[in-house]
């Protein structure tokens, strides 16, 4: 084994360690000129019930683990049944509470947020649903912290899965998810025609990338003159192969803030490798850090 393999084992096993213990909380970093944002897909959060992917009360201190690593001030995270999931993360996490819809889905897209910063709930975005049963709504929030503020816009679109078992079902998949990246870009376009504030962020699990071309069914967002898609070129963190689906969109206006080097995933499946991580998330979060010492533009 060399080196690299070593340490990257040897801090496994630390990592694993010091999560067993369930009396752990974990304390995020205060940091009182930036703001960190993050997106995490949780791989069907559940709530312990009859769960799509059971996990043990360790699992849920990993994800807890996982989400302190952001050192996020808040992370937009898709795939949570419900509250009690989230509860069932966050008392490992004492300094960050929760927003989440009421919802018949067995999946949702959730806010969780440290009570440092002011958020302000908007509620679900329907538009996005464009088709019942088969497209989730976005989640729209108003977020402040020192002089940046914004609207966010917390979305997970139409997938192409082993669930879309037909050509048929795939086909509608692409075009549903091309459907969710028009009614983004028109409510960009239409928010900011009306609207003062200039600064908005999107993000989220997309389920494509803007860099496959003709095979992408988002271009529309990477085409919009008023945005920054912050995450295109970052790579899966199971595989440097694949595209990354995760991503974080801002406004022009929010870009100006942006700390160029921030963004990133966090990847723990290179730490602690494929076995331990997959308990976790077939997701890593990714991240993006933003200054909020200069005076608001807008």
């Amino acid at each position: 084994m060399n080196k690299k393999l070593k340490l990257i084992s040897l801090f496994a096993i630390v990592f694993a360690f010091a999560i067993s213990c369930s009396t752990n909380q974990y304390q995020i970093e205060a940091k009182v000129d930036s703001l960190t944002i993050a997106t995490f897909n949780i791989e069907w959060l559940g709530d312990g019930i009859d769960d799509k992917k059971d996990r043990s009360e360790v699992d849920y201190q990993n994800v807890a683990k996982v989400i302190s690593m952001t050192n996020a001030d808040i992370i937009a995270v898709q795939e949570i049944e419900n509250g009690m999931a989230l509860q069932r993360v966050l008392k490992f996490l004492p300094n960050y509470t929760f927003s989440i819809p009421e919802t018949d889905y067995p999946q949702n897209v959730a806010y969780i947020y440290s009570k440092n910063i002011e958020f302000k709930l908007i509620g679900e975005y329907e538009n996005l649903a464009v088709k019942k049963k088969r497209t989730r709504p976005g989640y729209l929030a108003y977020v402040k912290k020192g002089n940046f503020d914004f609207y966010m816009m917390n979305v997970h679109l139409k997938s192409t899965s082993r669930y879309d078992s037909t050509e048929e079902l795939r086909q509608e998949s692409f075009i549903l998810r091309n459907e969710q990246s028009i009614v983004l870009n028109n409510w960009i376009d239409s928010v900011m025609s009306v609207e003062k504030e200039r600064d908005f962020i999107i993000l989220g699990d997309f389920n494509d990338n803007p860099t496959r071309g003709q095979k992408s069914y988002i271009k529309d967002l990477s085409r919009n003159i008023k945005l920054q898609f912050l995450t295109a070129d970052v790579k899966s963190c199971k595989n440097p192969n694949w595209d990354n689906i995760d991503h974080i969109i801002v406004s022009l206006s929010a870009h100006k803030r942006l700390n160029t080097t921030s963004v990133t995933n966090i990847n723990f499946y290179q730490a602690l490798g494929t076995e331990f991580a997959k308990s976790i998330s077939d997701h890593c979060p990714v991240v993006a850090t933003f200054e909020i010492s200069s005076s608001d533009n807008d």
